[in-house]
């Protein structure tokens, strides 16, 4: 009987590897996404009634129909998948330096004999979900590339017109955009005059209010880089046609940047469609930090909330906790995160943690215990917040209800209670310069008191994340602003 398939998904033939309950060898085959091989697959692994527990990387997109036939066909039949590095460190350790698609396959089918535990469920969300997980991730790379592009363009145009983008009230208002789209050879500007300059700028605006402000600094601006020219023109670096390339580059850049914004804008639509959809209460946006663009970030990556067993283990999923090292009663601390979920709720957390420490109580207190009293750099201390905002996000979508603020002992507050609390937690400016620093200095004081302090640390992302329960706050404490 089948106990074990190991499957290596590639784009033309899957390797199949079956193992029975003494983890030998029982069977080996490959097969295509087709109907018929699908029909193939199934016959060979569930037969005599056989309900086998199928690993495989979910490595691309070629695991998603495979997966999808079977839970449809045999719900009984575990799916789950296996984590690459250990894969590879398997394989290394049964077959040395040997690597082929039929060794991928037998080293998969042999991690439910040699660390169950690890093997995470495959979650196939509801196609609804599925297309906002898309969505959401489309929308974050549409939105690196545009920042990507403002500041290729921000370089190029500093270098070759210095001066010019710092004349505009905004590097990138709509006077900005349309000086970059078709003006930018000063001396052709200079030739003009300002008052061609001031009407160009003004019909740029989609109202008729006109900015005078901006039209002389940027005037200004172009005869000063038209006069360096002037003097390096014999050089022969610069002629007639040097800005007619560059004013045909940036406008290309800028094409590129404003489609792209576009499109980002068109998905945010769709992604807010589908969030009010499946998530009518919108509670997620209760939480303090979560707005616009994180709520749908969370709802997508974490679809099923039930599917985690526990605060701890949805942490762990996140990759928000510190890795581990222990040897007898040593134990390192101050390890770098994990990183082992999704890069994309990792973003959401932090950048939803940013604000969320300045308007919560909790999490003001956890930022500050870890910057003053733990002596945690300002990203260090973040990972602590991260946490508890993770541990958050799964309470609201588990128990369908709006966040409540509470104080440090637990104790519900309102908004204007809130805000006097917040006042207690500002870092001193003397701490923040410290830690920007690579090296404190050794006299310090506030290191002396990190130091003193070590033997006391616990590591809050380490555990789950629970309440912040603290011990009393102390006096004259302050938050950042």
């Amino acid at each position: 009987m089948v106990q074990s398939v190991g499957i290596d998904f590639h784009e033309g033939q899957h390797q199949v590897r079956c193992l029975d309950e003494r983890a030998q060898l029982c069977d080996g085959f490959s097969f295509r996404t087709t109907p018929q091989g699908l029909a193939a697959l199934e016959e060979r692994i569930c037969r005599d009634g056989s309900s086998p527990i199928v690993v495989f990387e979910p490595m691309g997109l070629a695991w998603l129909i495979v997966a999808a036939y079977l839970r449809a066909r045999h719900p009984g039949c575990r799916l789950v998948k296996a984590k690459g590095q250990k894969v590879a460190a398997l394989r290394r350790y049964l077959r040395g330096s040997a690597k082929s698609d039929r060794i991928d396959a037998l080293t998969l089918a042999k991690m439910p004999f040699i660390d169950p535990e690890q093997l995470g469920e495959v979650y196939l969300p509801p196609a609804e979900v599925h297309a906002l997980q898309r969505l959401t991730r489309q929308r974050q790379r549409l939105e690196r590339e545009v920042v990507a592009r403002k500041n290729r363009i921000g370089r190029i145009v500093d270098g070759y017109l210095p001066g010019v983008r710092e004349a505009f009230s905004s590097p990138w208002s709509l006077q900005a955009r349309a000086f970059l789209r078709s003006q930018l050879d000063p001396f052709a500007v200079v030739h003009a005059g300002e008052e061609a300059l001031h009407t160009f700028l003004t019909r740029a605006r989609s109202r008729s209010k006109g900015d005078t402000a901006e039209t002389h600094p940027v005037y200004l601006a172009c005869q000063n880089i038209a006069a360096l020219y002037e003097l390096s023109r014999p050089s022969g670096g610069v002629d007639e046609g040097f800005f007619a390339d560059l004013q045909e580059e940036i406008a290309r850049e800028l094409r590129l940047m404003e489609a792209e914004e576009a499109e980002s804008e068109a998905i945010s639509l769709r992604v807010e469609e589908l969030y009010q959809k499946l998530h009518t209460s919108d509670n997620l946006r209760t939480i303090p930090g979560v707005g616009e663009h994180t709520a749908p970030v969370f709802l997508a990556v974490v679809g099923d909330p039930t599917r985690f067993r526990c605060q701890a283990a949805f942490a762990n999923w996140t990759g928000v906790v510190p890795g581990a090292s222990q040897s007898s009663d040593v134990e390192a601390k101050g390890l770098r995160m994990t990183k082992a979920g999704p890069p994309i709720i990792r973003w959401a957390l932090y950048q939803a943690g940013q604000i969320g420490r300045r308007y919560d109580p909790q999490l003001a207190w956890v930022y500050y215990r870890e910057m003053v009293h733990h002596g945690k750099n300002h990203k260090q201390a973040m990972g602590a917040v991260m946490s508890h905002l993770a541990a958050r996000v799964l309470t609201v979508l588990r128990e369908g209800r709006p966040y409540e603020l509470r104080d440090a002992e637990g104790k519900p507050i309102s908004r204007e209670e809130a805000r006097g609390l917040l006042s207690k937690y500002r870092v001193p400016e003397e701490i923040r310069r410290e830690k920007r620093r690579r090296n404190p200095a050794k006299g310090s004081a506030h290191r002396k008191r990190a130091e003193g302090m070590a033997s006391h640390r616990t590591s809050e992302a380490a555990r789950a994340p629970q309440p912040v329960v603290t011990t009393a706050i102390p006096q004259g404490s302050v938050y950042p602003g």
